[in-house]
């Protein structure tokens, strides 16, 4: 009976000592979340460029068709808060595209596809930025592809992976705004008509998504 009490009173005594330990570390937790500017993108005219109504008869047979350029305006505003950013452009209709459409001063990858009707291209556009302002500011464009260096641009828009953003200074790199404004200008050129169905109606079809993302 001795040893049974002896151990029973010798885990009483551990178990005491073990609820009398204090507690001396405590941890400091800081939390919070940094959000980029709220920016929203728009484009005049809900970004449609209409050419209309053109007669078959208008087109070259054996020639590339260029037409009158058109623009629509571009606003971004990210309210009070200036922050850096740049715009991208896909090409929805990239498989359409008719190699060497825009001529000379035009790569490859600024000629955006105008869509195909009966398996036969349309034709091409171009997309070109001007007039960038913020605050009645002049900027001027610039270009990066893949992450890589900024370069000054000419406007010309090429096709991602290129990016777009502006400079208000010497230096090439991109200018904290608040707001931007400017011109969308996009110039079709339709295909040689020997190339189209004109048996039926060759709908313009260009598609391209603009996608405003932060610096």
């Amino acid at each position: 009976m001795k040893k049974v009490l002896g151990l029973t009173m010798g885990i009483i005594c551990l178990g005491a000592s073990i609820g009398a330990q204090a507690t001396n570390v405590a941890q400091l937790v800081v939390r919070g979340t940094i959000v980029p500017a709220a920016c929203n993108l728009s484009l005049g005219g809900g970004g449609i460029i209409d050419y209309g109504t053109i007669r078959s008869g208008e087109l070259s047979q054996t020639a590339f068709n260029p037409r009158e350029e058109k623009t629509t305006s571009l606003s971004v505003n990210c309210g009070t808060t200036p922050t850096k950013f740049g715009l991208a452009l896909t090409d929805l209709q990239s498989a359409s595209k008719v190699p060497g459409i825009l001529g000379s001063g035009y790569t490859e990858a600024q000629n955006f596809g105008l869509g195909a009707t009966a398996s036969r291209r349309t034709g091409g556009y171009s997309v070109t930025l001007r007039d960038l302002r913020s605050s009645g500011a002049t900027l001027n464009p610039i270009v990066r592809i893949s992450q890589g260096a900024w370069q000054s641009s000419d406007g010309k828009v090429a096709q991602a992976p290129s990016q777009y953003s502006w400079r208000n200074s010497a230096t090439i790199t991109p200018a904290a705004i608040a707001q931007l404004t400017g011109v969308i200008a996009v110039k079709a050129v339709i295909n040689k008509a020997q190339d189209l169905d004109l048996s039926r109606d060759v709908t313009l079809d260009g598609r391209a998504t603009l996608v405003l993302s932060y610096i």
